[in-house]
């Protein structure tokens, strides 16, 4: 027998270096689109806990209007609230008499770069109602549906 002058092909097996370019530039571009969504999920959800802790102000506000409260007691504590929460300065205005009481209960937004010297306001209108407003500083697809 003489020797074959053929020699057995060997199988390569891996993976190219422009195969793996991709993958990493693929994993690159998901990376950057989820910790964008990420952050704007971290925003909604700070702005959505400031609106939440304003709204805790209207019952103890209603009841004093209800009770007759005097103008003294019309502040964070006369309402029986924190002054102050991790990321709201609260102030409080007296009601208008059978008028409507714009920034009824605001809260100075704090410890958040993004939204610094911006305000989340409640407005009390003459039919009892409430209306959110928020300063023009504050975007829009943060805002609570309540808000905008």
């Amino acid at each position: 027998m003489q020797p074959s002058s053929k020699l057995p092909h060997k199988n390569q097996s891996g993976f190219t270096l422009i195969e793996i370019m991709m993958v990493i530039a693929i994993i690159g571009i998901l990376a950057a689109i989820v910790t964008a969504s990420y952050q704007n999920y971290i925003r909604q959800t700070q702005v959505m806990l400031i609106y939440q802790e304003i709204n805790h102000f209207r019952m103890p506000y209603q009841i004093l209007i209800d009770e007759g409260a005097g103008v003294t007691e019309f502040s964070p504590s006369g309402l029986n609230m924190p002054a102050q929460t991790q990321y709201c300065q609260f102030s409080v205005t007296p009601p208008n008499a059978n008028a409507a009481t714009p920034n009824a209960v605001q809260c100075q937004i704090q410890n958040l770069s993004y939204l610094s010297n911006q305000t989340l306001t409640l407005d009390r209108n003459n039919d009892s109602n409430w209306t959110c407003r928020a300063s023009v500083g504050i975007a829009t697809a943060y805002l609570p549906q309540a808000c905008r």
